[in-house]
């Protein structure tokens, strides 16, 4: 797995992955609550790992 994401924008995925799992947690119910926690924890980890399969399949990347 050949990293793809540069550093600010690893930075504010992590960022916004946290909030958007503490809003699914607290302040959401329903399906809400499993749509933004599903894409708070993609985002999460998609910072963590700085690897986005998105950008694989258009060639794109952010790390210099």
């Amino acid at each position: 797995m050949k990293c793809n994401v540069g550093g600010t924008e690893r930075n504010e995925r992590i960022f916004h992955g946290i909030v958007f799992v503490l809003i699914a947690v607290f302040l959401v119910t329903g399906v809400w609550q499993y749509v933004l926690g599903g894409y708070g924890a993609g985002r999460f980890l998609t910072g963590v790992f700085a690897f986005c399969p998105i950008y694989i399949s258009f060639g794109y990347s952010t790390k210099k």
